[in-house]
């Protein structure tokens, strides 16, 4: 578990203080809980990680809310790859945005093997890599797109602290589980999208809000590529079921 530096919790509050800022980044984000919470099912509890500012916590507020660092969010400190819960207790696992931070990928899901209930999913929204958005990651984003990693321990070179990332971590996560799943633990679907939406917000790169009517155009326009639109993927709905 990594201790809270200043600059973590500085991180946090400013991504709260960009949120309430902007409502149009916040309609986004909700059409990502939905998507999430759709996959979860009547699965229950649902135990979220990574829950930092507590976006998916208030939007679900049955959630539990953990995150491996303290934050006035949260209900539970704790490392995901050592969760303080026991055997089969989860319903459901939702996190967005957090696989890719993982420094220990393989252990993380043998231990959500080991929490969730028969029957019981790990929802997942993570970065994706295709052509395209490896650019996008590689060259214009603030933390790293390296493929070259042990997905073991794909920070073994470069140290790691609470907010490092690396936004090849879930391609390469499914690509290994596809060779070799984790025992208990089936990959059940990979459903990866461009997320014109969200890349028209600039995410939390803002404090100004983005036009609505761009948002909306963004979303319609994706809806129109279709199956051909995904070829240029940036995200991608991840949901392991524990068998």
């Amino acid at each position: 578990m990594a201790e809270t530096a200043t600059s973590d919790l500085d991180f946090v509050r400013e991504h709260r203080e960009i949120w309430a800022l902007r409502p149009e980044l916040r309609s986004v984000y909700r059409g990502f809980f939905d998507t999430m919470l759709r996959a979860v099912g009547e699965r229950r509890p649902i135990v979220e990680l990574g829950a930092g500012p507590g976006f998916f916590h208030e939007y679900c507020p049955e959630s539990i809310a953990s995150d491996v660092i303290f934050t006035p969010w949260v209900n539970v400190v704790c490392d995901g790859c050592r969760a303080p819960f026991r055997d089969a207790s989860a319903g459901a696992v939702a996190m967005l945005d957090v696989i890719h931070h993982l420094p220990k990928p393989l252990d993380f899901l043998s231990e959500m093997a080991r929490i969730l209930q028969p029957g019981g999913r790990l929802v997942a929204i993570e970065p994706w890599i295709t052509p395209p958005s490896y650019l996008l990651y590689r060259y214009f984003h603030h933390e790293d797109c390296a493929l070259s990693i042990d997905i073991a321990d794909p920070f073994r070179s470069t140290g790691k602290q609470a907010f490092d990332g690396n936004a090849a971590i879930p391609y390469r996560l499914v690509q290994s589980q596809r060779e070799r799943p984790v025992a208990g633990l089936k990959l059940i679907r990979c459903e990866p999208f461009v997320g014109l939406a969200y890349l028209a917000t600039l995410g939390f790169k803002r404090r100004q809000s983005v036009p609505a009517g761009l948002i909306r155009f963004a979303g319609q326009c994706e809806r129109i590529a279709g199956p051909i639109g995904r070829l240029a993927s940036t995200r991608a709905l991840l949901v392991w079921e524990k068998d």
